[in-house]
């Protein structure tokens, strides 16, 4: 169970699909430069309570169902203000520079000692595992039990492949001593097909030998300026251009099973912390670290890594990695999300590791990923870290965009979260589904520009955060299999400047 919960984490951070919708309401209802335009005003100048001007209640509740009645939406949730007035701001892509990575590595691997577990080459073993591979292939098919037609390759080119890799083999290493790492990002190459350097990238893919273990990944963004694909007769492979540098760090601890999910309520048992709170109940004979101590390490980390100016603690919960009730091995920890911080404004929580293409119908389109940071830590301090696609700010457009009364944002919000699709829905073998709205925040969203790649904006946006509950029924001969499904997410984002959808799987 515990490895499970680390699986389907990546899962249920997808977000629902938005449908085109059967109202005048429409994703990207206005271009970038009008919604600009219609932030400018002398009414906002100055004002920084936003809740009074713009008539924001402390909660939003209501029940709203759909047309066809597939979707019931109950909305019980409290309505989160920043302080001071929020901005437009121009942003672009960036990437894991080396005094972040020193600062990093310094931090979190101090005096251990790791090796550099990214090969850029081929050994004689690699190749004499390819070359049987393909003299096997060519047995199955000769023999028979393979047909040629139903091969990935042909007896000609198995043969061919083969003579290629015999005349390489003599030049070959018969093995890549591992050097030690020292934190320094170097090039790293991506093979693809039979093209051992097909693209590279600034990284560093380190690992402690043995145990107790540790790893340090920096994985830094591709030169590839184009989509780059390989063709195989059941399928292909690619390299894609993205704007999404990654960086990980995971380390043993005393409980490094213990894989905290932060929002799959449904599996793991989530006790959302302030600073001054007690030790949850459920984690008092286990933890020792009180929220007040974790938040101070946390904020300590984010001094000597350099953010502490630029980044905010948006959410911190002590976490389960156990279904079971008072089950006699769950171990407990804390799980810190961080957030980009701007004046008295923050970015609103992504929940996503996925990417915003530039044209939705097309897989091969180039894709800025949104930016999510965690931390895990526990008695023996912070042992996970994942901080990916960070993003720099450039310009601001206007400091105190005028936004539109609360009540324009809830009659969209009303008719459109009972219109949104649910993800894995099936009509025909779902009847309804159950969406709870039970947190919506008013900050900063990241869009990109249309036609640009690593370059959009920074605007003021309502996330409406929730769970959709579905039970599907599907016959089995004389038996129904019953099974339920949550989807913990994003199930609406309405641009607070003109009252349009933002579509995340578009990026605007």
């Amino acid at each position: 169970m515990k490895r499970r919960i680390a699986v389907l984490l990546l899962a249920v951070l997808l977000l629902a699909c938005v449908p085109t919708p059967e109202t005048e309401y429409v994703v990207n209802k206005s271009d970038q430069n009008t919604m600009i335009e219609a932030s400018r005003t002398e009414e906002a100048f100055g004002n920084t309570d936003l809740r009074t001007m713009y008539h924001i209640p402390e909660r939003m509740t209501g029940r709203y169902s759909s047309a066809d009645g597939a979707v019931e939406v109950t909305v019980d949730a409290d309505i989160i203000v920043p302080e001071g007035p929020l901005p437009i701001l121009r942003v672009y892509a960036a990437e894991f520079e080396q005094p972040t990575v020193t600062a990093l590595w310094n931090e979190l691997v101090k005096d251990a000692v790791l090796y550099d577990q990214w090969e850029n080459g081929e050994t004689k073993a690699d190749l004499e595992k390819e070359m049987k591979s393909c003299s096997d292939l060519i047995d199955r098919i000769q023999s028979g039990e393979l047909s040629e037609d139903d091969s990935m390759y042909t007896l000609d080119e198995l043969r061919e492949m083969i003579a290629e890799m015999q005349e390489r083999y003599p030049n070959a290493p018969d093995a890549f001593e591992k050097a030690i790492e020292t934190g320094v990002l170097h090039k790293q190459y991506l093979s693809l097909g039979d093209d051992k350097k097909a693209a590279s990238q600034m990284g560093i893919s380190a690992r402690m030998e043995g145990e107790p273990w540790m790893q340090f990944h920096v994985e830094n963004d591709t030169d590839n300026t184009e989509m780059l694909i390989h063709r195989e007769k059941d399928g292909w492979s690619g390299i894609e251009v993205r704007r999404a540098a990654r960086f990980y760090f995971n380390r043993s601890s005393v409980k490094m099973d213990c894989f905290y999910a932060v929002y799959v309520c449904d599996y793991a048992e989530l006790y959302p912390v302030d600073a001054d709170d007690p030790i949850p109940k459920a984690a008092a004979g286990n933890l020792t670290m009180t929220p007040t101590e974790a938040y101070a390490e946390i904020e300590r980390f984010m001094k000597e890594i350099g953010i502490v100016d630029t980044y905010a603690i948006s959410r911190a919960v002590v976490a389960g990695d156990s279904t079971e009730a008072d089950a006699p091995s769950e171990e407990f920890g804390y799980c810190f999300e961080l957030v980009r911080k701007i004046g008295g404004a923050t970015c609103n929580r992504s929940l996503m590791d996925t990417s915003a293409s530039r044209t939705s119908a097309d897989e091969y389109a180039p894709s800025w990923s949104y930016e999510n940071f965690l931390i895990a830590l526990d008695d023996s301090g912070i042992y996970y870290v994942t901080w990916s696609a960070p993003f720099t700010v450039g310009d601001t457009i206007n400091e105190n965009a005028k936004l539109l009364d609360f009540s324009e944002i809830q009659k969209t919000a009303e008719r459109m979260l009972p219109m949104q699709e649910v993800q894995n829905f099936q009509p025909e073998y779902s009847k309804k589904a159950d969406r709870t709205v039970d947190r919506i925040e008013l900050g900063l969203w990241r869009v990109a520009e249309q036609n640009e790649l690593g370059k959009g904006l920074l605007v003021p946006a309502y996330c409406f955060y929730g769970t959709d509950h579905f039970t599907r029924v599907i016959k089995d001969g004389p038996h129904d299999l019953t099974d339920e499904s949550y989807r913990s997410s994003i199930l609406l984002i309405v641009n607070a400047i003109d009252g349009s959808l933002i579509d995340p799987a578009k990026g605007y």
